[in-house]
């Protein structure tokens, strides 16, 4: 009987040669995809998603090694941080680091300092992580060398595409979450997928480090990540005519970093819904727009109907875009913890306007 783990192998050595990059400037996705698919509860699909995925995207060849990062030398690895030539060097160490040390303590020692530049490389880094954590058994075997090489390959993505914003949101300020919303700048000619991606123009925003420092504590740090992704549900779908491709990530990192929770020791949820909510919040302001036209609603008489979670779970299955398909599945997994429309209409919302493969 072919097990989840065997399945995620199979995707794993299919996907031989994908590194980091889908095409120029866009992460790859191909084992992320797999996992969600998994998670989802399809991995009789996941074979012909991987060839489907391979025959869209070719191999982009990883920057070549460079220079040995040595982990016990906070200088060496420091000066690598955010350098996307670097990643090979990266992979490097954190495949050394695994093949020395049980996963659980490489992602204790390194998870605290990556959590900072979350946001880089629109945050694939946290993601392709997250997902990697979540495909090693569950039941205390030993992983297998692929899905060791995909994390540190994860891991990689991180530290290589790390990125500071602009901004010290400590919730110390004196607003609600919804009310820091609503308090967010918006460019005023929008920029292109690839600047609102990378925050190349963020530091050129006026008034966003005042509107990320504006917010304060939540209310009950144990649901703080859930009113997070809800409430970036809810933008997502006030901004109904852009294309959700990079909206997403105003969630799923989000849903993706409870994954990584016991591996940040010395971390609270406060401190890290903070860090999400400053990402989410960059994210919002280089890929929405607000003067976009609403879509009118139903009357109040005529609530929407509510697609269940089995069906988004069987549309995302066929519709086979990776964005949709990690989407839905962090929608469903956020609606499980606690239960709120708002995340089915939101992945009905990206099925329906993202192009199925």
């Amino acid at each position: 009987m072919t097990t989840r783990t065997d399945t995620l192998d199979d995707a794993l050595d299919r996907l031989a040669g994908y590194d980091y990059q889908d095409g120029v400037g866009f992460a790859c996705h191909g084992p992320m995809g797999a996992e969600a698919l998994s998670s989802l509860g399809y991995d009789d699909l996941i074979p012909r998603w991987v060839e489907s995925y391979k025959s869209k995207h070719p191999p982009i060849a990883a920057p070549p090694a460079t220079q040995r990062i040595d982990p016990d030398d906070e200088t060496s690895w420091r000066a690598a941080v955010g350098s996307f030539p670097r990643l090979t060097d990266w992979a490097s160490l954190f495949t050394q680091e695994l093949a020395e040390q049980p996963w659980p303590t490489v992602l204790r020692i390194w998870l605290p300092r990556l959590l900072p530049g979350a946001g880089g490389g629109l945050t694939h880094g946290l993601l392709r992580v997250a997902h990697g954590v979540r495909a090693l058994p569950t039941n205390d075997g030993q992983p297998s060398e692929l899905a060791l090489n995909e994390l540190a390959r994860g891991l990689a993505a991180w530290a290589g595409w790390f990125r500071l914003l602009p901004g010290r949101p400590e919730l110390r300020g004196p607003l609600t979450l919804d009310k820091a919303l609503d308090g967010l700048p918006w460019p005023a000619e929008r920029w292109s997928p690839i600047e609102a991606g990378m925050f190349t123009r963020l530091d050129e925003l006026d008034g966003f480090t005042a509107a990320v420092e504006a917010l304060g504590p939540p209310e009950a740090d144990p649901q703080a990540l859930s009113d997070l992704t809800a409430a970036f549900c809810r933008m997502l779908l006030a901004s109904p005519r852009v294309f959700p491709q990079g909206p997403v990530h105003m969630v799923t990192p989000t849903a993706a970093v409870r994954t990584l929770l016991p591996y940040l020791p010395g971390v609270s949820v406060r401190a890290v819904y903070a860090q999400l909510w400053h990402v989410a919040a960059a994210i919002a302001c280089g890929f929405l727009d607000p003067t976009s036209p609403v879509e009118t609603p139903p009357p109040e008489d005529e609530p929407p109907t509510l697609p269940t979670p089995a069906d988004l779970a069987a549309r995302a299955a066929e519709h086979g875009d990776p964005h949709a398909v990690k989407f839905t599945e962090a929608c469903l997994r956020e609606n499980d913890l606690r239960p709120d429309p708002v995340y089915l209409l939101a992945a009905r919302h990206v099925l329906d306007h993202t192009p199925a493969w």
